[in-house]
């Protein structure tokens, strides 16, 4: 049995799915320092303030959701721009 994909084509995909694979890679790095450093440093961490409020108080109850909605954001945008990167260079071949 033999595919329609040509090797070009096959690489391009190999390449997107990397990129996004690295992507996430790195988001969830972010994420797990972001919800697992202040809880496991919160007694060092108390001496340090944000907006009159000790710092592992203030990330478990904003700082942690507004990251993860700027995680969200982040992914989207840069899908959207691999998407546009790639569509772009199908446009160009065909």
């Amino acid at each position: 049995m033999t595919s329609n994909v040509t090797p070009k084509a096959r690489d391009r995909a190999i390449n997107y799915w990397r990129s996004n694979l690295i992507l996430i890679l790195c988001l969830v790095c972010v994420w797990l320092l972001v919800s697992f450093v202040p809880a496991y440093f919160a007694r060092a961490l108390t001496g340090f303030f944000m907006f009159d409020w000790p710092f592992p108080f203030w990330m478990a109850a904003f700082g942690a959701q507004f990251c993860f909605l700027l995680i969200i954001g982040l992914y989207a945008w840069g899908m959207d721009r691999m998407d546009r990167r790639e569509r772009l260079r199908r446009e160009k071949e065909g």
